[in-house]
């Protein structure tokens, strides 16, 4: 029998609880549930979840038509249609997968008729407790818009609410393969009790794909007569004479924003510092490490972050940072981008559409910057493996082993495909660019939708939103793989990759080098328990001290101790230990 009162006691009150469990009652809370994870980690997943959304909507012309697996290839799952229940979430005004063509070809092909009940971010945490608590869970969720924590997988899993995979192994070889060729998937999917009950995205694309959007206007550069910043020293002097000259060439010299910094998620420009000066972060703070002997430590505290916190305040002290940089949204400074205000940021792909002359792009992505820290150019790359989980069953599913099969189907090239961009001939055709074929939705959408991105995400597919595989195979990351210098820059490619060809050209990048990012760190239920509050407090009050420590609030030198020995009242000590034994067992 399944276990309850571990579900609801933390999210409901015990008034609450009784009436839900009848069947009749409503959670007050529209939050999405975090479980262990921070409201800095959660703001960090949305980003990253935004940016992916950005890429594929712009890149939607630039996806292949191409799978390693056809419907003649892929055996139909079931000779007589059956119907599974999804419920899911989307973010997509009015977004109705039902009426979606994919869901029509999965009956068609893989007869799957798939029966939908879609809500947003705000309403899951509630509605997911609800399906639960009245034992009214669909046969699986989709929640790539609000993906589950490991720890509230664990919590679901051990109460008996989700489906094992593992006993259907041998119905998923391409789930296999694919955790062969990544350990680390099969580690993030394997829990302790070696059951699988959940699935994260595996991210199988060429590392372009997996660097993030970080811009800077060449013709910036070429009108205040700099060559493109090598160092950290170059890069200040860079964004001095941003500053200082008309940058923008409009001719006004007091219109221009050096580094353009938001309060919301993370920022792509200020990583590439971060990486200069040799730490590998992926996110806003809280930057684990662990050297050579294997002893996990904190950047957030090392003489490396203590120096990228006094670079960062030289550049906000002398303006060359916007000045409301902890209280700016990403859609103001997007809005300023546009106007061709800001110099060096991050954020979305869109930025670089059209912005070519003569075949070449008007911006590039920097890479990353040396300096004594750091003696070489370092990039990270985001993980191959998404650290929430998109794709759950319910256990009590009447079809099993078809779930099993319909999972396995997404593991395939054209499964995942199906998710993201539809089905050749139903919603795009192929087209040849640089001998690779891709897709076109020409003919699709235009009397449909307003675009082919919106097109894509509304009736083509369901915005991806149950994708446990993204994949480049045979897609627009492939011609960029593949092809030389110089057709990396023809009109041919650049109309079809954009932004992409620009993050292409930083890998190509000679004497780049890529560091690891720390990997995703898997806890015990009691571990979980203890470091949710301890985590959540101290990465909370160091993303509030980076702030102060870069705008001058608080002095770098004359504070640092004084904040060294607040993280340790805070029990940054005993939160170091649950991260080191979770990193001995990965190890």
């Amino acid at each position: 029998m399944r276990r309850r009162k571990q579900i609801l006691s933390a999210l409901l009150t015990a008034s609450m609880m009784s009436a839900l469990l009848i069947g009749c009652g409503q959670s007050q809370s529209a939050e999405p549930e975090s479980g262990a994870e921070s409201v800095q980690e959660a703001e960090s997943q949305k980003t990253q979840s935004q940016e992916a959304a950005g890429e594929a909507a712009d890149a939607a012309a630039s996806e292949t038509a191409q799978g390693a697996e056809t419907e003649e290839t892929f055996p139909r799952i079931s000779d007589e249609v059956i119907t599974l229940t999804v419920a899911g979430v989307d973010n997509t005004v009015g977004a109705d997968w039902n009426n979606t063509t994919m869901f029509a070809e999965y009956e068609k092909r893989l007869g799957i008729k798939l029966d939908a009940t879609v809500y947003n971010s705000e309403q899951w945490s509630s509605k997911l407790t609800l399906m639960l608590a009245s034992d009214e869970m669909p046969d699986f969720l989709g929640m790539v818009w609000s993906p589950m924590s490991r720890s509230d997988l664990v919590k679901y899993a051990n109460d008996g609410y989700f489906l094992d995979f593992s006993p259907y192994l041998d119905v998923m070889p391409n789930l296999k393969a694919y955790m062969e060729e990544y350990p680390e998937y099969a580690q993030a999917i394997t829990l302790d009790d070696g059951g699988i009950y959940g699935f994260p995205e595996l991210i199988d694309r060429p590392n372009c794909a997996k660097l993030s959007y970080a811009f800077m206007p060449q013709k910036w550069l070429d009108n205040v007569g700099m060559e493109r910043p090598e160092s950290l020293d170059d890069l200040y002097n860079v964004l001095k004479a941003f500053k200082e000259q008309d940058a923008n060439g409009n001719g006004d010299p007091d219109d221009e924003i050096p580094m353009g910094l938001a309060s919301t998620g993370t920022s792509a420009a200020e990583l590439r510092i971060l990486w200069g000066f040799g730490i590998n972060g992926t996110q806003n703070t809280y930057f684990l490490n662990a050297d050579d002997s294997g002893k996990v430590s904190l950047w957030d505290t090392s003489e490396n972050y203590k120096e990228f916190l006094k670079y960062m305040n030289r550049l906000y002290e002398e303006g060359l940072i916007n000045q409301d940089a902890y209280v700016l949204e990403t859609s103001e400074l997007e809005s300023l981008n546009k106007e061709g205000k800001v110099g060096f940021s991050g954020g979305w792909s869109s930025r670089c559409s059209g912005e070519y002359n003569d075949n070449e792009p008007g911006w590039y992505t920097p890479t990353g910057f040396t300096s004594e820290y750091n003696a070489d150019k370092s990039v990270v790359l985001n993980s191959s493996v998404s650290s929430g989980y998109y794709f759950v069953a319910n256990a009590d599913t009447k079809y099993p082993e078809e779930m099993a099969k319909l999972v396995d189907y997404l593991f395939t090239t054209e499964g995942a495909i199906s998710c993201g961009n539809g089905y050749e001939g139903v919603n795009f055709d192929a087209v040849e660019v640089a001998g690779i074929k891709t897709m076109s939705y020409d003919g699709y959408w235009e009397d449909i939708c307003e675009s082919a991105g919106d097109y894509r995400i509304r009736i083509a597919t369901n915005n991806s939103g149950f994708s446990t595989l993204t994949t480049g195979k045979s897609t627009i990351y492939e011609v960029l793989e593949s092809v030389d210098d110089e057709t990396l820059f023809s009109e041919e490619v650049w109309v079809k990759g954009q932004a992409n060809v620009l993050k292409e050209e930083a890998m190509r990048t000679e004497g780049l080098k890529i560091m690891d990012p720390f990997p995703n760190l898997y806890y015990t239920d009691d571990e979980a328990k203890e470091r949710a509050t301890l985590y959540t407090d101290i990465a909370n009050y160091l993303t509030t001290a980076k702030a102060q420590f870069i705008t001058g609030e608080m002095d770098v030198d004359t504070s640092w101790d004084a904040h060294l020995a607040k993280l340790n009242q805070m029990g940054l000590e005993r939160l170091l230990e649950i991260e080191q034994a979770a990193y001995d067992r990965l190890k």
